[in-house]
């Protein structure tokens, strides 16, 4: 080795060791990240993945803040520059709105997987309770982040927004001027701040207190989460939508994550109770679980109650969410297209709701307890077969990547899109095999190892 190499050397590990010295002096330290060196279920660290999407969002959002006027005459016309004449622009605003509802849904999924796994138990009340407010706080991001771009759909959601706050008891009316304004050229201004400061700062700060102290930074699945990203994003590009305009009578649905809220209103339902005081109820039934739920039992097997009430929660999260998308185009007037008929909706809730849980709550108190299902055997690969897998991968992801920049050099972004998020999730897929076939080959050194002498065999 040449002295130039040497000192090379020498001096990235003295940097080395300099940057671990003063890391110990940061919370950082606090956190332990783990890079599993097998296949590891991904559900077990949902939380992390909604903080990689964040991450994504915080990126892709500071990007798009360059060229965003917080204005209620500029607003839409600035998305529509992003949008076709900003050097990637398009696809920076389409990886941050499916980001946006990939976020809600990887915390939704993260809270039932930790709830019907009884993760809010052995004293982690206090990471469940900030999870759950981090999970309404996401919700109010992406609803707040939608919103500026002041089309018809967006103001839809701020009208109900609006109605909703000012029909709030006593402190509505005293509440609405701050977080609402004077009008829309406040709103616009009031929603940019919470969107790009305010609750990305709380979110922050709540996740400071609740991340555990053992992180699992799994980079196949990371991988394959940016790339299923990538691909909505290619096949589902975000329309630009219809300008605001108050004369035109368009019908339009907000965002999934707000429909359930929706249908209630156009059930008839008072503006208050439908759309702060059931999902308020709602909250506060996961917040209270763990102070209720005292039994030492974890699996969702040994808790035939609270396991029917999951479902029913689930059950009535998804008709609910259905009946927001239902809209009858048979009627003539707007009205009457989203008038949802109220006996027919609470009788829908009802009979689907309760069903779900007398259905979930009898059949798992009948099940026998202690019978273990067989252990599966993993997969092996030979390593001729990982090689020749690994070689292959890499041929498709080079064509991937061959056909994201010519999809976008004549000007097809959503294909480039497409094939770009084709690449990162086969990526996920040749890192994943990589690594199994690592471990493959420690497996079968191990196994020839002789054995020492004088041990006894088992």
């Amino acid at each position: 080795m040449t002295s130039s190499a040497k000192n090379m050397r020498e001096l990235v590990n003295n940097l080395w060791k300099w940057t671990i010295d003063r890391l110990e002096r940061t919370t950082i330290v606090v956190y332990k990240f783990t890079v599993p060196k097998q296949y590891v279920s991904p559900f077990g660290y949902l939380g992390t993945l909604t903080a990689i999407v964040f991450a994504i969002l915080g990126v892709s959002g500071a990007f798009l803040m360059f060229y965003y006027r917080p204005d209620v005459e500029l607003a839409y016309l600035s998305v529509k520059e992003i949008q076709e004449k900003v050097p990637f622009g398009f696809i920076m605003r389409n990886v941050h709105y499916h980001a946006s509802n990939l976020m809600v849904l990887l915390a939704v999924l993260h809270l039932y997987y930790q709830y019907f796994s009884g993760r809010y138990k052995i004293k982690n009340e206090v990471l469940w309770v900030t999870g759950v407010i981090l999970g309404v706080l996401t919700v109010l991001e992406a609803y707040t982040g939608y919103n500026l771009i002041m089309n018809q759909r967006a103001m839809l959601a701020v009208n109900i927004g609006m109605g909703l706050t000012f029909s709030a008891p006593l402190l509505g009316p005293s509440v609405a001027p701050i977080f609402l304004g004077g009008g829309l050229f406040d709103l616009v201004i009031r929603f940019y701040a919470l969107h790009v400061f305010i609750l990305p700062l709380l979110m922050l700060l709540l996740a400071a207190v609740h991340f555990p102290r053992a992180l699992i930074i799994d980079f196949p699945v990371i991988s394959a989460v940016v790339g299923v990203i990538l691909i909505s994003a290619g096949l589902f590009p975000v329309e630009l939508g219809i300008k605001f305009d108050l004369t035109r009578g368009i019908v339009e649905v907000p965002e999934w994550y707000l429909t359930a809220i929706y249908a209630f209103l156009r059930a008839g339902t008072e503006r208050f109770t439908a759309g702060a005081l059931l999902p308020l109820l709602f909250v506060i039934l996961f917040l209270i679980i763990p102070f209720v739920d005292k039994s030492r039992k974890l699996s969702w097997k040994d808790r035939p109650f609270f396991t029917g009430l999951g479902v029913a929660s689930i059950a009535l999260i998804a008709i609910t969410t259905v009946w927001g998308f239902y809209v009858d185009f048979s009627k003539e007037t707007a009205f009457d297209q989203l008038y949802i008929e109220p006996t027919l909706f609470y009788s829908t809730i009802g009979g689907t709701t309760l069903a779900s849980f007398y259905v979930t709550y009898f059949y798992m108190s009948r099940q026998k307890r202690g019978t273990r299902p067989p252990p599966t055997r993993p997969i092996m690969l030979s390593p001729k077969t990982s090689t020749g897998l690994m070689i292959t991968l890499l041929i498709f992801i080079a064509c991937a990547v061959v056909a994201t920049f010519y999809t976008y050099s004549i000007n097809l972004p959503n294909h480039s899109m497409f094939y770009l998020g084709i690449a990162f999730f086969l990526f996920g897929l040749l890192l994943h095999i990589y690594r199994h076939s690592i471990a493959v080959e420690e497996r079968l050194k191990a196994q020839k190892q002789p054995q020492k002498i004088g041990s006894i065999p088992q």
